[in-house]
């Protein structure tokens, strides 16, 4: 967990810890965070600070391109929006790995940590206003944007990340099948439905503006200091065709709704086109859902609601290239389970126009039962 005190600007980092004269105390501990990249807490001397290295010779696309744009975007916000982002305190490579440093923030916690350690509603209530503010705040730069940019953005963020992982077996033989079972629950996978899919995007995402976006805000990107009710956005991300509210919402969701970081913890059992992982329900994580599918329910009209559910679905897909990369099984999972949630969203359109059509709160799902495999 990310803890920060807050540096001068003016503070830089030398090029290697271990260069350090032997009278320097160094210590380095491993925080969660990257795929293909290190976060460490670092405590040299007298002063703290979170660094984020990655490899300048492997996986460059996957790892050093994400890096870099992370290194930028806190660069930028850290200036645009201070005490939201970061302070980036310098930057550089050692050897084979580039790095850069940022501030340690005194007592946080992941917002995904928060949420899941506490039964207490009014104290979630009151992280997810604050959170609800940081946001306001970052999405209140506006400029023009199109609606046809879903096509490119389902392109380069799905059709592609789909084919990068074609060629690896284990990708190949799952997504082979026609017809794939997630946690008991058969359906067909999202490849095989990317003609629908497109459709659904097409007809529903109207979006003429877009906005600063963090990129890639779900709740493990959040820090949280519950004694200062603060909010720290990290590990932004540059590379998101669109930047647009949507895509940022779609991206808490995947973390409170499809329960993201909960799925990413354990090993999933793949067996031919059956894939097994159960999860516990955590009522913390989900009344802040409850509360955030509300949030979205009196801002959004049922076109937007689609939208950020097949964005949603989105988010599952664009990782999956990280995740070939370090475990099969993740990969695996993801696809699965973005495959799921579009089969769920599939059908509840379909409902909808048997019923009198959508409103929000039923193309949000707000009133869903819960997810095939997330047991009480």
């Amino acid at each position: 967990m990310w803890n920060a005190r807050r540096l001068p600007r003016t503070a830089r980092t030398r090029p290697s810890l271990a260069s350090r004269p032997a009278r320097t105390r160094v210590s380095r501990r491993r925080l969660k965070g990257g795929s293909l990249s290190g976060t460490y807490h670092i405590r040299e001397g007298g002063r703290e600070f979170v660094r984020k290295d990655v490899s300048l010779v492997e996986n460059r696309e996957f790892g050093f391109q994400r890096w870099y744009s992370q290194l930028k975007r806190l660069q930028r916000f850290s200036v645009q929006f201070p005490d939201v982002f970061p302070n980036v305190l310098g930057f550089g490579r050692d050897r084979d790995t580039a790095y850069f440093d940022i501030e340690f923030v005194e007592n946080a916690v992941t917002a995904h940590e928060f949420v899941t350690a506490t039964a207490d509603h009014a104290a979630i209530e009151r992280m997810f206003r604050s959170l609800v503010k940081a946001m306001t705040r970052l999405h209140s730069v506006r400029f023009a944007s199109s609606p046809e940019a879903i096509d490119l953005y389902i392109y380069e963020e799905v059709e592609r990340k789909l084919a990068l992982c074609e060629g690896n077996p284990a990708f190949d033989r799952f997504a082979s099948f026609e017809s794939i079972i997630f946690n008991g629950v058969e359906l067909p996978p999202l490849s095989r439905r990317m003609a629908e899919y497109k459709r659904l995007a097409r007809e529903h995402y109207q979006e003429k503006t877009e906005c600063f976006t963090h990129g890639n805000l779900t709740l493990e990107n959040v820090l949280y200091v519950p004694q200062d009710d603060r909010i720290v956005f990290v590990d932004p991300y540059e590379e998101n065709v669109i930047d647009s509210t949507l895509n940022e919402y779609s991206q808490i969701l995947q973390s409170s709704n499809a329960y993201y970081e909960v799925y990413n913890i354990g090993c999933p059992r793949v067996h031919s086109n059956r894939i097994d992982h159960t999860v516990a329900r955590n009522p913390g994580l989900d009344h802040f859902n409850h509360l955030f599918l509300k949030w979205l329910a009196e801002r959004l009209d049922a076109s937007a609601a689609i939208s950020v559910r097949l964005l949603e679905v989105s988010q599952f897909m664009r990782m999956l290239p990280f995740k070939m990369e370090i475990d099969e099984s993740k990969m695996a999972l993801f696809y699965a389970l973005g495959s799921y949630l579009f089969d769920r969203l599939a059908r509840d359109v379909v409902s909808a126009s048997h019923h009198g059509g959508l409103d929000p709160v039923i193309a949000l799902g707000v009133n869903a039962p819960a997810f095939h495999g997330v047991s009480a």
